[in-house]
């Protein structure tokens, strides 16, 4: 029992050394990786195994390295990664995050945390960080969506279930790189996943309405949706549904009957009478009645 007690004495100072170790090795990656690269171009070295290995390997490694000190030390990494979104510190945060996920692959909220810090966060810095020139800007703007896409691939295949993932990836597609049918691609992927919400299937369809091509598809799933029922028809549907009428020349007879939610509706005419201070209450013939008397 006295040793159990002095190795949960030990931990808090172990958790730093694990913690740099792991920094290191992911420090050391770039600089192995150049040498073993200009090796195998030399013929000197027989290429590497897939990425997929490494990746394997170094999970692995650190599964049997920390054991069920692993929730603990990610737990740790999560504080520090939040210093780093504090910071802006976003290559940092990347390296951070790399350990988590190794660390705890199965937690849905580690991939949907870093998807966010990177693709929403570090890219919405570099649109607004005067200190760069533009160009540079701009580089780190794609440089850091990719590298969120990167996370979400990666997240997706370690949790093929996750809709969460899917989603905050669609909003990296939808609100950073303008790709409409990438963003349709995404929520389309998340259709009838557990706990995936329902307005997928909406959104589905209208990024789909907006990718070149495929506006014939994109009509005549909207307009299923539509055909379920009132609790479909949306503003947005019917705006999407009237737009894509109009671009594939739909018949009149064949439009669906609402009205466009985006153009003005006619007042009811004032009658001639009526001053401009005095409100037009409709009424009955009965309260016209009981007004004559």
């Amino acid at each position: 029992m006295p040793d159990v007690k002095r190795l949960f004495q030990k931990i808090p100072r172990l958790v730093p050394a694990l913690v740099l170790l792991a920094i290191f090795g992911i420090v050391r990656g770039p600089f192995e990786d150049g040498i073993r690269d200009r090796l195998v171009a030399s013929k000197l070295l027989a290429p590497p195994p897939a990425q997929s290995a490494f990746e394997q390997m170094g999970q692995s490694a650190l599964m049997g390295t920390l054991g069920g000190l692993r929730s603990l030390v990610a737990t740790f990494l999560t504080l520090e990664a939040f210093e780093h979104f504090s910071t802006k510190s976003w290559d940092d945060l990347r390296q951070t995050y790399q350990i988590i996920t190794a660390l705890e692959p199965r937690d849905e909220s580690h991939w949907v945390s870093v998807i966010w810090h990177l693709g929403i966060n570090a890219t919405a810095n570099m649109e607004i960080d005067e200190r760069l020139p533009a160009f540079e800007r701009e580089r780190r703007f794609k440089e850091y969506a990719f590298q969120a896409i990167d996370f979400a691939e990666r997240g997706i295949t370690q949790i093929p279930e996750s809709s969460a993932i899917r989603i905050q990836l669609a909003e990296v597609y939808r609100e950073k790189l303008k790709d409409d049918c990438a963003t349709a691609r995404v929520y389309g992927d998340a259709i009838g996943l557990p706990d995936a919400p329902g307005y997928v299937r909406r959104f589905h369809g209208y990024f789909m309405a907006r990718c070149p091509g495929r506006e014939e598809e994109a009509y005549a799933y909207l307009l299923g949706l539509y055909r379920e029922g009132d609790h479909q028809h949306l503003p947005t549907l019917i705006k999407e549904i009237k737009n894509l009428e109009e671009k594939l020349g739909v018949p009149q007879p064949r439009r669906i009957p609402d009205a466009d939610p985006d153009r003005p509706q006619k007042a009811p005419r004032r009658p001639p009478n009526l001053l401009p201070g005095d409100i037009l209450v409709p009424f009955s013939f009965d309260d016209l009645r009981k007004i004559r008397g």
